[in-house]
This record gives structure tokens, C-alpha cells and sequence, in this order.
């Protein structure tokens, strides 16, 4: 006979002598769930307590989580928030695992909620949705819909995850024509803090639907996505690859691009500056992208006349070029990020360019392993007003100054022994930066969460007015800070 989870929880806490009853509230809590859920609870030693407990991309985020639980459906996940949260036990939540900062997808003796397990895909009968699981990665979303000529507003990289992505907003390939990714939600099945399962729509529990269109985790753990769909059976992207030698074209088209990126809103580009030190070499990246079948695009002749010394570009579709992402940017290598943001023009670009690759050069150069970038992600009025039209989002971007640069800085490097030091380069070099654009005019105010590394604000920089609303609505589904206080882990919009 199954032990009612609320039972139970009520009897550790006034029965604190009994054996499942110690002190530690994790340790109840983890020999609580096991009598529930044994085949899907695991501790140090189990085989499946290693596979989860590295389900990251990055060796960064592996902690030692008391026990890890890998729940089958919304209503595990329900059981194990009550037990939780009537415990006060602590414990983390993890989707795809591409976050790399330590501590924000993981935990420290406390329980993991590994979500591997929840990987639900089915299309709607009109084909007009996609319902998605938490556990699944985008090319696995692209895989399911590319028989069917269809797409969802995902990662650029394949092996990003899904919650993540759509709870911190979302820059897709198609976001020029369709906005963030999380502006093409529908619908969010939630496991409240009370452990209640509800859908939040534009409808019902609105105000719940819109904070979570960019606010984080703060509010639940999301169970379900439903995503609307858009025909792109073919596309053409790839990637180029082009020498520091040409670095005034390589400037000129990203400032080209950044100023009039809305002229052709099915087109896209990731430009980058990409420096490998151990081979002491700068070279330009760029991935590029039209949603269409004819290549030789306009919008993007810029980048393809510039002398290259690799290009793919060609006829593809979003399902294929993903999977060769995941090459270019593997699991196992250490990893941080950074986020910044300015207006898009090429004083803009200097800046960031020259700054970044003198500190970098002068500063880290001699780490085993490392390979330092910086993406310049153009946003254009367009992809900002497509957030407006569907109903409004928590960043609420200011659209009068757009367009902007999006920036990430990424650092990989081999050995643990050199964390500290890469952690605090970026802080540095972001401040840098950060405050040579602020004395050009140039600085720009939103951050964009799934970018940041440990420390920047975030919410802080949304809309007028936004983040107090973010915090009303975070306390009123969740009274008693479960998603909060007892999940640490992620940005909070209190605290």
C-alpha cells in the first residue's frame, strides 16, 4: 500500500524521533520519496544518480546532491514538491543542463529534480502547436517536426534545453519575424508551489502566462510547453569562418546587419569574435541564415563576400544544422558566460571588439584550453514588436531605441584549477567594457537572462514597473517562497 505523500510529511514533521524523521530535512525528504518512488530515486553510488548528476554540458555545474529524483510526469512532480516544500527541504531543478553557472541547475546536498524523463512531443491535430516536455533538447524538437515541414521558436544549438530557453525568453533563428520564443507560448502546464497542477494561457491564470514568458523560475516547474508552429521545411544556414586579417568587413557587415537587419526579417546571423589561445589565433565566425529556399540573400551578402576560410552555408534544414552544432560547441570543456548590451552601430562594435581582444590577449592568454568569444546578436524593432503584438512579455524591451547588440562572452577552458581566474577576467573585462560603452552613449539597458553569468542583474533591467509586478505575481502563487528560499538555484525576482 502507498504512503500518502502529505501524510507522511506530517508525520516527520511532529515526529522528529522517528527513523525516516532525522534532523536533516533533505535526508527526509530523500528516504521520503524512496519508499514513494523507489525505482526513480537515486543516491551516491546508484548508476542513474551519476548519469543525472552529470546531464550537463558543461563539468562546471556537477555538485553532490544528497539523492537525485527523476520524476515520470507532472503529478511526480507535483508529490515531490509537497513533500518539499512541508520539509523545508532545499533542492534544485534541472532541464537540458546548459546553464554553466554552478549552483543554478544543481545543488549541494539538498535534492535534484532531474527532468530527463519528461519528454512528451505531440503536434496538435490542426498542426497548428507542439506540446513539448521539459526533458527533451531542441534537436529533438526539430527532429519530430521536420517530417511534418513545421518548426517551433527554439535554440540555435541542438543541444539546449528547453525549459531554460523559453523561461528566460529565447532568441531564436526566426525571432526578427516571430519575436522571443517564449512569445510563441501558448500554454505552460505548471506545478505550483502548493503542489497544484494548473495551464496557464492568455486566459486562465493570465498573469502567471505572462511572468513566465521571461521571468524565470521563480513561479513553478514548468511540465509542458505548447508552442506554436510555423511552416520551414527548408532553410539555408551554415557557418563561416574568416580571418583577423578582415577585420574591417567582418565590422562593417555586423553593423550593416544590426542597422538594417529589419529589412529582411527571415534572415539572421551570429557574428562572432572567436580567439583559441592555445593555437594564438583570432579568427571571425559567423553563423548565417535565411528561412527560405534561395541562398543568395541580400541581407546577407556582406558577410558571404568577405574571404573566408571555411564556409557551409548553403540549403539545409533547421533539424540538420543544429546537429552540427553540437561539434562546434561540445560537452566536457569548462565553461562561463557573460552578457552586455549596447545599440547597434559600429562605434558599438569597436568597443567591444578591441577591448575584448587586448584583455583577453594580455591578461589569460596562457590557459590550458582556452577559447574566448564574443557573439554580437543583432535585435531588431521588428523582433521586439512581435512580443508586443502577442499579448506583451515581462522584458518589455524598449522599442523606440532598438535596434541593439545582444552580446555573450563565453570562456571554455580544461582545467578546474584555473576557475577562479576565468571567473574573475570576466568580471572584469565585462566592466571594462561595460563602462566604456556608458561613456560613448552607447550602452544599452536590457540583459538577457540566458546569457548571464553569476552576479548580473537581470530583472532589474526589464520594463517600467516590471519587476514589481513580476514580485506580486510571484507572491501570490507562491506565498511561502518554496520556488525561492528551498530553489536557490537561478535568478529570482526576489532576491
Amino acid at each position: 500500500m502507498r504512503i500518502s505523500t502529505i501524510l507522511l510529511a506530517a508525520v516527520c514533521s511532529t515526529l522528529p524521533s522517528l527513523t525516516l524523521c532525522i534532523d536533516n530535512a533533505t535526508t527526509q525528504a530523500c528516504n521520503s520519496l524512496k519508499l514513494i518512488f523507489n525505482t526513480k530515486l537515486f543516491f551516491p553510488g546508484d548508476a542513474n544518480y551519476t548519469s543525472e548528476n552529470e546531464h550537463f554540458w558543461t563539468p562546471t555545474d556537477y555538485l553532490s546532491p544528497a539523492c537525485v529524483f527523476a520524476p515520470e510526469g507532472a503529478s511526480d512532480v507535483s508529490a515531490a514538491v509537497k513533500f518539499l516544500s512541508k520539509l523545508r527541504a532545499t533542492f534544485a531543478v534541472r532541464g537540458g543542463g546548459h546553464m554553466p553557472i554552478p549552483g543554478y541547475a544543481n545543488i549541494d546536498g539538498g535534492v535534484l529534480i532531474g527532468l530527463t524523463n519528461l519528454r512528451q512531443i505531440q503536434l496538435s491535430e490542426d498542426k497548428s502547436y507542439v506540446s513539448i516536455g521539459p526533458g527533451l533538447r531542441w534537436e529533438e524538437v526539430y527532429d519530430y517536426l521536420e517530417p511534418y515541414g513545421l518548426i517551433a521558436l527554439g535554440g540555435r544549438v541542438g543541444s539546449v534545453g528547453v525549459p531554460g530557453l523559453l523561461l528566460g525568453g529565447g532568441i531564436s533563428f526566426y525571432s526578427n519575424q516571430y519575436g522571443f520564443a517564449s512569445d510563441n507560448v501558448i500554454a505552460y502546464e505548471v506545478v505550483l508551489a502548493s503542489g497544484q497542477i494548473v495551464t496557464a494561457n492568455s486566459t486562465q491564470y493570465s498573469d502567471l502566462f505572462w511572468a513566465l514568458k521571461g521571468g524565470g523560475n521563480s513561479f513553478g516547474i514548468v511540465t509542458r510547453f505548447d508552442l506554436l508552429t510555423y511552416s520551414s521545411p527548408t532553410i539555408c544556414a551554415g557557418i563561416t569562418e574568416i580571418p583577423s586579417t578582415e577585420k574591417g568587413a567582418f565590422l562593417s557587415a555586423v553593423a550593416n546587419f544590426g542597422q538594417y537587419g529589419d529589412a529582411d526579417s527571415k534572415a539572421a546571423v551570429i557574428p562572432s569574435i572567436f580567439m583559441l589561445g592555445s593555437l594564438n589565433l583570432t579568427v571571425y565566425t559567423s553563423a548565417l541564415f535565411y528561412d527560405g529556399t534561395n541562398c543568395s540573400q541580400s541581407a546577407l551578402a556582406n558577410f558571404t563576400a568577405i574571404p573566408s576560410i571555411m564556409n557551409t552555408y548553403g540549403s539545409t534544414t533547421l533539424a540538420a544544422y543544429v546537429k552540427g552544432t553540437d561539434a562546434l560547441i561540445a560537452d566536457g570543456t569548462r565553461q562561463a558566460f557573460r552578457v552586455m548590451s549596447s545599440f547597434a552601430n559600429a562605434e558599438s562594435l569597436e568597443i567591444v571588439h578591441d577591448t575584448f581582444v587586448e584583455m583577453v590577449t594580455t591578461e589569460i592568454w596562457n590557459i590550458t584550453g582556452l577559447q574566448a568569444s564574443v557573439a554580437f546578436q543583432p535585435v531588431t524593432r521588428n523582433f521586439i514588436q512581435q512580443g508586443i503584438s502577442k499579448g506583451g512579455n515581462p522584458q518589455a524591451v524598449d522599442l523606440e531605441s532598438a535596434p541593439y547588440f545582444w552580446m555573450v562572452e563565453n570562456f571554455s577552458w580544461t582545467d578546474s584549477a584555473d576557475d577562479d581566474r576565468i571567473f574573475a577576467f570576466a568580471v572584469e573585462v565585462t566592466a571594462v567594457i561595460e563602462g566604456k560603452l556608458e561613456a560613448a552613449g552607447q550602452a544599452a539597458k536590457y540583459k538577457y537572462m540566458n546569457d548571464a553569468g553569476l552576479g548580473q542583474q537581470i530583472f532589474q533591467n526589464y520594463g517600467p514597473g516590471n519587476l514589481v509586478k513580476l514580485k506580486a505575481i510571484r507572491a501570490k502563487y507562491d506565498p511561502f517562497n518554496v520556488y525561492t528560499d528551498l530553489m536557490p538555484g537561478g535568478w529570482k525576482v526576489d532576491g
